[in-house]
């Protein structure tokens, strides 16, 4: 390489590794990858190793790792020795004229990189290095015969040349290790790796035994790096010798400088190898963990738990507790405990979850797996046989204690001051806790419930708000552990008592905003007590709706008064009018919320669905839909006539609250819009809450009957249906609109009996068959008119037929007018429906005009040639039902069977065609096995399947051109003698593979 050209790849390297204009640096990145992938790219590396620059020598290590990697297949064996020889003398050399240490580490990997493709040349690397190192010079690898001991060579090396060989002897473990242990082309590599262990063992122990090579932290992560390796291998060649180092390891601990790194070696093994650990150096990490020294680090981290010593030790602890776990907890001897007691104080440390007290969190998941632990030993156990458990007990007691000081919320001024990730982690480690608490509700049950309410009481008495709102926290948490039992309930009777209620009604004066927050959710999660407490109800209700108006509040108070609602629906059928007044009275006194809302609205209509006179239950819910109806028809008024905008009538103003609009003043059309979708989100909610809660009584035997349906109620319901029409008339190019209105209609299609949203099949085809394909959100009416379809197929037979033929023809020919839709929603969606008359009413389908039918057809295999994998799917599922479609009945076999076979003739070698291309290559590895069922429905059922496949196979269109047509010939013999058994998939994924570039013999 000419001086000039090795002039500017310096240069080139020079703005790699300097700040420069993204363009600039892309630019010189690519032309050094070219470099390096070219032929001259082992001379390039030769030639720029001896650069005074750092830069540019760390590039060439770079390069030879490069060039080994990609290319080590081809460079003879004397080549490689040659190579090996050259980059150890430039690692010497390096080391010598002080070349900076990262350069020296790439030097390094180089080297690995060498043995990891040609570790026969050198087996024994470790050796071969460091005596190359000791006598300093490169020196062939049969050299190494008439070396001294490796103890003896190592030894003689300087501080800097210890840093070298513990630094290739890192490497050397960390890059082996990422290879595949039980491949071919590496395993001799691990084989020969462990075979170095002795060398290492007595490298990292002298790097440990004597500090002054300033070696001794390198030599604990080398230690390690090993370690973590042995645990993979599991050869006992490996890890003898890795265990003599624990007790040298060990001795670092008093050592200051080294303390961190110690503890997190002995961390790392107790968590994830701690088998690899004797009993021995279990009972001298004990000793020492029990220490004076140990006691006086421990106690800095209660007082200062973001020290960095102390956190390792902490750290360290509770590893050593989770390794020994069970015999800490079954022993009753003195010293166990103390550690157990020292443990359970990692969650009483100073400061604040969040930023301040890092060692909480890690420490109660200790703890979670302790309860967990006792749990399972105290219900296997014999009461005799656990004596320990009153002392596991006592350390749960003091856990428990010490998390409900820790989740009090800070002061305002402080939690001001927390960043977003510090609010998390304090919203997390809360969430921990209530974990925790209901594991140990396993083992203390009422005794928890009350310890919790006894702080809540006593708290509440001495208006100390924040152990109040913890305490309400924790019973929060514990409300789906406690049962209908009367012992719980004369518990929590204490808490919904009248300072309970007075403390929210303001008796106090202001109470903080989250302490009313977790009051109000109390009430939601205790809503059973309510339904089986009536007397208490009317007092938590009065309390919600009183907030329900708070902007802060409002979402949370209505939605516990939807859920309690509709648990106590059935008590609270008597006040259904003075709820409906009260929501009338909010409403015309500010804006409500619009989630809130519709949780108000729901928590109304659940009550009247529980009213059992038809003729009030209608009474009563007209009562509620007639406000509901006001405000659609004022919308529609404000459309035609914008000058009646007012801003100041609350009805107006509903429809602002929810604009994401920039301008000062919305267009009062836009307003209407909003109003009306307002109106029609409250009407799905009343939809849902008319749901009956109780799961319906199916007759298997009987035939199901139309519904007897009052002339009120059809009043109803046709009303009901118009202003739906109306909205959508409006409001025709709002896809949200339509939405709002497919949520309506889902709410009724999954009842039984009759109601107002329950709305005539016909009514709601109508609806459906009016819109045209252009219309917005077109896929949501198709995926509603699906379920429509589920919901007929519930109902009686009788009224099945129609609306399905209406259904049918209608997305057939929207299809048609599309031509080519490119919306994966409605291409997923009209194949859906389609499939699914098709299944149970094919007649319907199949006398469709043929032209609209053979369009739906050719789309249906073009979706299945397509690459979106949702259509595609069920483009597969429709054609696995259509190639097996046999009919039995009459009518099916004289009309409709004739069709579709005439039908297959045509469609059959097209749908050959766009399977085999697919798994020709085309398909993706996710779309394999739905692809699967139609190729062998189409082998089991079509008699000229043979020759389609074969067609398809040695058509010009097949994708792939690396499987010869030997191959293609034994594919097709294989999948026709299976005769689509579920072996099919299996050969159908390796052809797949074998066109996408893998080789399979299919002779077998």
């Amino acid at each position: 390489m000419e001086v000039k050209c090795l002039e500017e790849v310096e240069e080139l390297i020079q703005i790699l590794y300097s700040p420069n204009h993204p363009c600039v640096y892309k630019v010189a990145q690519d032309r050094l990858q070219t470099l390096q992938k070219s032929q001259e790219g082992w001379q390039l590396a030769q030639a720029l190793i001896s650069s005074p620059n750092t830069n540019t020598k760390f590039f060439a290590a770079l390069t030879l790792i490069v060039k080994l990697n990609k290319e080590s297949a081809n460079l003879t064996e004397d080549e490689a020795k040659e190579l090996l020889q050259n980059v150890v003398g430039w690692l010497l050399t390096s080391a010598n004229d002080g070349t900076a240490n990262f350069v020296l580490k790439k030097l390094c990997s180089a080297l690995v990189a060498h043995f990891t493709y040609f570790s026969h040349l050198w087996p024994k690397c470790v050796r071969q290095l460091v005596y190359c190192l000791d006598i300093g010079r490169s020196l062939p690898v049969e050299a190494l015969d008439e070396a001294l001991q490796t103890d003896v060579l190592i030894g003689s090396l300087d501080a800097k040349k210890m840093w070298v060989a513990i630094q290739f002897a890192t490497a050397l473990v960390e890059e082996v290790s990422k290879t595949e242990m039980n491949s071919e082309r590496f395993m001799q590599a691990h084989q020969r790796l462990a075979g170095n262990a002795a060398d290492v063992v007595a490298l990292i122990e002298r790097g440990l035994t004597f500090p002054a090579y300033g070696c001794s932290d390198i030599a604990l992560n080398c230690y390690q790096a090993w370690i973590l390796y042995a645990q993979r291998a599991s050869v006992e060649s490996l890890t003898t010798p890795l265990k003599t180092l624990v007790e040298p390891a060990m001795r670092c601990f008093t050592i200051h400088e080294l303390f961190q790194e110690t503890a997190a070696l002995f961390t790392d093994v107790l968590q994830n190898y701690s088998s690899f650990l004797t009993d021995s150096h279990y009972e001298a990490l004990f000793s020492l963990l029990d220490s004076p020294w140990a006691v006086d680090l421990y106690n800095k981290l209660r007082e200062t738990p973001d020290d960095h010593d102390a956190m390792s030790l902490g750290s360290l602890l509770l590893a050593f507790g989770d390794a020994k776990m069970h015999q800490l907890m079954t022993s009753t001897e003195e010293a166990p405990q103390r550690l157990l007691g020292r443990l359970a104080g990692l969650t009483a440390a100073n400061g604040h979850l969040a930023g301040e007290d890092n060692i909480f969190v890690p420490a109660l998941e200790f703890w979670s797996s302790f309860v967990e632990l006792v749990t399972d030993c105290a219900y296997s156990e014999s009461d005799s046989a656990i004596s320990w458990r009153p002392y596991a007990e006592q350390h749960i007691q003091n856990v428990v204690i010490n998390c409900l000081q820790k989740i009090q919320w800070p002061p305002a001024e402080t939690f001001a001051e927390w960043d977003s990730s510090d609010r998390q982690a304090f919203g997390d480690a809360r969430k921990d806790v209530a974990d925790m608490l209901q594991a140990v509700f396993a083992l203390n049950g009422v005794r928890l419930v009350s310890y919790f309410i006894d702080i809540f009481i006593d708290s509440l008495q001495r208006l100390n708000w924040s152990p109040v709102e913890a305490a309400e926290f924790c019973l929060g948490a514990l409300a789906d552990c406690v049962t209908e039992a009367p012992e719980y309930d004369r518990e929590i009777g204490r808490v919904f008592s009248t300072p309970f209620f007075e403390l929210l009604g303001g008796v106090h004066g202001q109470i903080p905003l989250r302490l009313r927050q977790t009051s109000l959710s109390l009430i939601e999660r205790y809503c059973d007590f309510f339904e089986r407490h009536s007397e208490h109800l009317p007092n938590a209700l009065n309390l919600l709706f009183a907030a329900v108006g708070d902007p802060v509040l409002g979402g949370p108070s209505a939605r516990s008064i939807s859920t309690l609602c509709s648990s106590c629906r059935t008590i609270l059928t008597g006040q259904a009018t003075a709820f409906i007044t009260h929501y009338r009275g909010i409403r015309e006194g500010k804006v409500l919320d619009s989630i809130a809302e519709e949780k108000l609205i729901h928590a109304i209509a659940c009550i009247i669905q529980a009213i059992p006179q038809e003729d009030i239950r209608l009474s009563t819910f007209s009562q509620l839909y007639q406000i509901i109806r006001e405000d659609i028809l004022r919308a529609q008024q404000l459309k035609l006539k914008p000058e009646l905008l007012n801003l100041d009538d609350p009805n107006h103003a509903r429809g602002v609250d929810i604009l994401n609009n920039s301008q000062p003043t919305p267009e009062a059309e836009e307003i209407a819009l909003q109003i009306s979708l307002r109106a029609l989100r409250c009407l799905s909610s009343m939809a849902k809450g008319l749901q009956d809660p109780k799961d319906p009584t199916v007759n298997l035997e009987a035939e199901a009957q139309p519904p007897q349906v009052s002339a009120a109620l059809s009043r109803i319901q046709t009303d009901i249906f118009q202003m739906i029409c109306s909205v959508r008339s409006a409001f025709d190019k709002s896809g949200e609109v339509v939405e709002a209105i497919c949520n309506i209609f889902r709410a009724g299609f999954s009842e039984t009996e009759p109601g107002p949203f329950v709305l005539p099949a016909m009514l709601v085809t109508q609806f459906f068959t009016e819109q045209p394909c252009w219309a917005p959100s077109f896929g949501t009416l198709l995926s509603t008119a699906c379920s429509l379809v589920g919901s007929l197929y519930r109902g009686p037979q009788c009224q099945i037929a129609d609306p399905l033929s209406f259904i049918a023809r209608w997305v057939v020919n929207s299809l048609y007018t599309l031509a080519d839709p490119t919306d994966i929603e409605i291409s997923q969606n009209s194949i859906v429906l389609v499939d699914k008359i098709m299944d149970r009413y094919p007649i319907l389908v199949f006398t469709l005009p043929a032209d609209i039918l053979e369009n739906f057809f050719k789309f249906t295999l073009k979706v299945l040639s397509g690459e979106d994998p949702l259509p595609k799917g069920a483009a597969a599922d429709f054609w696995s039902g259509l190639v097996s479609k046999k009919l039995e009945d009459q009518e099916g076999q004289t009309f409709v069977q004739p069709v579709i076979d005439k039908a297959m003739l045509t469609l059959g070698p097209l749908l050959a065609q766009s399977l085999i291309n697919n798994f020709g290559g085309k398909a993706a590895r996710s779309e394999l096995e739905r692809l699967s069922n139609p190729f062998k429905k189409l082998v089991m059922h079509q008699p000229r399947a043979q020759e389609w496949l074969e067609s398809a196979l040695f058509d010009p269109s097949f994708p792939d051109s690396q499987v010869t047509p030997e191959q293609k010939t034994a594919f097709l013999k294989k999948v026709v003698s299976l005769r689509g058994s579920r072996m099919t998939n299996q050969v159908l994924r390796e052809f797949w593979l074998a066109c996408r570039g893998s080789n399979f013999a299919y002779a077998s």
